[in-house]
């Protein structure tokens, strides 16, 4: 008998003769259970059974830990159920409540299921609830039972703490306690999406009816009435401006409401709402506001909770992981200790990027080996190992923390707990991981390089995470006014020694080191001594510039700081560097004949823009060793440090990257037969893609294998152009109009544009691909399908159009039109964004107005703006007219740059025309946000 059907009739003997009451308590039987009695590994069982799943045999519930069940187990133990429908469930309660209603004789069933659920309290799988967070537990349920309808909440936490998953755990609760009905909604609001309009945060909260503004084409119920009965999640309250407490704590006074215009009705919704906030509430909301929600809840920070806490986080953020690996993972007790204590994580979310960082580093180290993944310390991060290997205290806090782990931890991937409503779609890194290894390893390069490639991805993937942080940069709500002052001054004095601009990142991360360097009483951290030669060595310019603030810091505050405070600026100075680093992948086109690759290489830069791109022309009496001389020259005179793609157009040049590579000391990656299409797809990554040389030379050696059977595929069928537009329909029918102009004037093919709307777009794709020939999508969202996407912006910029017409194959097209059809463009999308958001100003009037304006101050500054620029600009102006008419205009609280003055004044004097136009005066900090937009533009 072949170990599948061992493993199955084993799971059916189980539950033979089973009553309901058993199989809805236990909900299966899991892997480990079903290794056991048939004697042998975990992994093959589970294996096993996840085939099983998939021919639809046995039905998976995704619990802690994972249990199985025979399908025909089912149907035989719950007559009432003709059939299964759902192969993975979150628990067999639920899926029998839901197969069954409505159906007969299932009354007996549902009462079973609900009475087993009864044990089942959402609160009890909460990482802490009989410590850190009891406290916080206790007060939700009161809150929750509190007649008549609850009370409503505020949870107070930093960043990441869990404030949005206790949210939902309460709402589970209130199921679990039949206080809220089991199809009660659950509603989440960010309130800083619209907390600068009032008007629009209304229609979103309380709904609008027809005709209520521009663009209200029917009725649309809001998110009160979405959660009638139910919970309402208001997130970032903070920002809710008072307009919007007031309108809430009416609505929480009264139970009713009325959509936006309408009028002479009352409606009605009972919600319990939660609100969510990382600041101090009685300095954000109004104290009307604050006595409507009488009960506060602190969730405590990540560092404030027990090591016993914070491992069973770790262990539940290593089980997602090894469920996304699919493979068990054996977690030395080091790998833990390292993490626990190296590190004050501020939050969850920094605490999962470094364990997916770890796991992932493991994983490739892994990729061709057993089912099992051991995890060491050199898979840790080099900062986090490096901190750990100079720690004096690991022997102690191994003991402490053996309390806890064995010296190997086991992790399973059915182990993983499967939270309801949240969302694991997110980007899988090990999918990522193995697809690119593959194609590596297609193209014969060897396994260190890939190795290589591979974690510089991965450390990518995290600065990527950093970069994507909150970061506030209003500097003087964290420090001292003074030192706030003195780090503007030593921005503008680093930007001078080192002939850049940084943006205002500097005054943040410079700013906190310094005022954080006096709160620690002087007292600085230890550098090893060779570290410090290196740094000085490495980053002279920076340290240079270190040097002249430990001057300025003398000279202001009249305190001395130490040589190595010098050495950790210069360390600041140049990661802040690092992260807005210029440098892109150079690109060589060499082919024979006199002028081959320099057309190629003009007509890329033409449409494209400029890159770090030469073409080098091979006449063919050229000799092999003139040959190999030249591109030697061309080589190091194009090396960035990024490395050198080389396309080239025969063979034999294809065999001279590893020689260039030995002679030149440059990465050299080469690909043959190249085209102009390969030259325009290597340019646009390069400029427009954050990629490294690796990710290039695979994306493009993929794209072009595939481009081939894609052609074949697609022949006979009609060719069309994808038009998508979620903006209004004046901008739809004229994106339509004008890629019918662009197909005309550019082609003798029969081409059509076939109009998709975006909200449409997974359902109509699949048998669009099927029927036609897709030469091109173009609009406000990627279909992600295999031919080119053109946004809305870069249509109306140069480079869109041009590369729609190349891909046409167009002759050379008149510049006038390209300038008419922009404008038209233009236009459109600023009076279809202005109908949908201005409440009191006319958006055709405001439009014209603005768009005249912003050709003034383009002639006054001798620039000429991209599209998207003015795009930009005219809407934030118009919104700045709007509120004053709200009476809700922003107030500007950082230092204002010496840069930005002039720009000020300009803003000031050219608004003076508009300003008496439309009888409407701006206030200075309104100007000086449209005055930092206009420098963010010529900069």
């Amino acid at each position: 008998m072949k170990r599948i059907d061992r493993v199955y009739e084993q799971l059916v003997d189980n539950w033979e003769n089973s009553t309901l009451e058993n199989i809805l308590t236990d909900q299966g039987n899991s892997a480990q259970e079903l290794a056991d009695q048939l004697e042998v590994t975990r992994s093959n069982t589970s294996l096993e059974l996840n085939k099983l799943v998939r021919e639809q045999k046995v039905v998976k519930v995704k619990q802690f830990p994972v249990k199985y069940v025979a399908a025909e187990s089912l149907l035989a133990i719950i007559p009432q159920l003709e059939r299964i429908h759902l192969f993975e469930v979150q628990s067999l309660n639920e899926f029998l409540d839901d197969s069954l209603e409505g159906t007969q004789n299932s009354k007996e069933v549902f009462s079973v299921s609900q009475e087993i659920k009864k044990k089942n309290n959402p609160f009890d799988l909460v990482i802490g609830h009989r410590d850190s967070l009891k406290k916080a537990i206790s007060q939700a349920k009161a809150a929750v039972y509190y007649p008549p309808f609850g009370l409503h909440m505020l949870l107070l936490g930093p960043t990441g703490s869990g404030k949005t998953f206790f949210a939902n755990r309460i709402y589970e609760y209130a199921r679990y306690e039949n206080i809220l009905d089991d199809k009660a909604p659950f509603e989440s609001f960010n309130c800083a999406d619209y907390s600068h309009n009032p008007q629009l945060l209304m229609s979103q909260l309380f709904g609008f009816c027809k005709g209520a503004f521009t663009g209200a084409t029917e009725d649309h119920p809001g998110l009160v009435e979405k959660a009638n009965g139910g919970i309402l999640l208001l997130d970032e309250i903070h920002r809710l401006p008072p307009e919007g407490q007031e309108m809430l704590f009416y609505f929480i006074d009264n139970g009713s409401f009325n959509r936006l215009g309408e009028s002479g009705i009352k409606r009605q919704a009972k919600v319990l709402i939660i609100c969510a906030t990382t600041e101090n509430p009685t300095s954000t909301l109004l104290a009307t506001f604050l006595r409507r929600i009488p009960m506060t809840i602190t969730i405590p920070p990540l560092k404030d909770r027990s090591i016993k806490e914070r491992v069973q986080l770790m262990k539940f953020l290593f089980r997602n992981e090894a469920k996304r690996i699919e493979k068990t993972l054996r977690i030395h007790i080091d790998v833990l200790n390292a993490l626990l204590h190296t590190t004050n994580y501020g939050n969850v979310g920094q605490l999962k990027a470094q364990i997916q960082l770890v796991c992932a580093q493991a994983f490739l180290a892994h990729l061709h080996r057993s089912e099992e993944i051991d995890i060491r310390v050199k898979d840790l991060p080099e900062e986090i190992r490096q901190e750990w290997l100079y720690s004096t205290k690991n022997i102690e806090r191994a003991k402490d923390l053996s309390e806890f782990v064995d010296v190997v931890t086991l992790i399973q991937p059915e182990d993983a707990i499967v939270i309801p409503r949240e969302n694991f779609s997110e980007f899988n890194i090990y999918e990522s991981i193995e697809e690119k290894v593959a194609a590596l390893e297609s193209e014969g390069i060897d396994s260190e390089q890939i190795h290589q490639y591979i974690l510089t991805d991965l450390h990518l993937h995290i600065r990527n995470f950093v970069r994507s942080g909150n970061v506030t940069y209003n500097l003087d709500k964290f420090v001292d006014q003074e030192i706030s002052a003195l780090t503007s001054e030593l921005k503008v004095l680093a930007e001078k020694k080192l002939n850049c601009r940084f943006d205002r990142r500097f005054n943040y991360y410079i700013g906190m080191h310094i005022d954080a360097f006096f709160k620690r009483g002087k007292n600085s951290g230890r550098l090893l001594s060779q570290e410090i030669e290196k740094v000085k060595t490495s980053h002279s310019l920076e340290y240079q510039v270190a040097l002249l603030f430990r001057e300025k810091i003398r000279e202001r505050l009249d305190v001395e700081l130490p040589e190595l405070e010098v050495v950790y600026l210069t360390m600041l100075i140049s990661s802040i560097e690092t992260l807005d680093e210029k440098k892109k992948v150079s690109v060589l086109v060499v082919a024979h004949g006199n002028s081959t690759a320099t057309s190629m290489v003009e007509a890329a830069t033409e449409l494209l823009g400029n890159a770090p791109i030469e073409a080098l022309d091979m006449p063919l009496s050229v000799s092999p060793n003139e040959l190999f001389e030249r591109l030697s020259a061309r080589v190091k005179s194009l090396e960035s440090g990024k490395g050198i793609l080389m396309l080239v157009d025969m063979g034999s040049l294809a065999m001279l990257g590893n020689k260039l590579e030995k002679a030149t000391g440059s990465r050299i990656r080469t690909i043959p037969n190249v085209t102009t299409a390969m030259v325009l797809d290597v340019v646009r990554k390069v400029n427009y893609m954050d990629m490294d040389l690796s990710s290039i030379y695979a994306s493009v050696r993929k794209d072009f294998l595939a481009s081939v059977s894609l052609q074949e595929e697609n022949r006979g069928k009609p060719k069309v152009i994808l038009s998508i537009c979620t903006t209004g329909q004046g901008t739809a029918k004229k994106l339509e109009k004008m890629l019918t102009d662009i197909i005309y004037e550019s082609t003798d093919d029969s081409v059509s544009v076939l109009s998709v709307s975006a909200l449409r777009l997974a359902k109509e794709i699949p048998k669009i691909v099927q029927k036609y020939q897709v030469i091109a999508s173009v609009g406000t969202k990627n279909p992600h399908i295999d031919s080119p996407h053109i946004s809305l912006e870069a249509l109306i910029e140069e480079q869109g159009e041009s590369v729609l017409r190349q891909l046409l194959n167009a002759p050379v097209y008149d510049e006038t039109k390209k300038k008419e059809r922009k404008n038209i463009v233009v236009r459109d999308l600023c009076e279809d964004t202005l109908k949908t958001y201005l409440i009191y100003l006319n958006p055709y009037h405001v439009t014209d107005m603005l768009i005249e304006w912003s050709e003034v101050i383009q002639e006054k500054l001798e620039q000429s703006f991209s599209n998207s620029s003015i795009l930009k600009l005219v809407i934030h102006t118009a919104f700045a007219f709007e509120r004053v008419l709200k009476k809700n205009e922003l107030a500007y609280k950082e230092t204002i740059s010496g840069e930005l003055h002039e720009i000020i004044e300009l803003v000031t004097q050219t608004l003076t025309t508009l300003e008496e136009k439309l009888d409407l005066k701006i206030c200075k900090d309104e100007k000086v946000y449209i005055a930092e937009i206009i420098l963010e533009i010529i900069s």
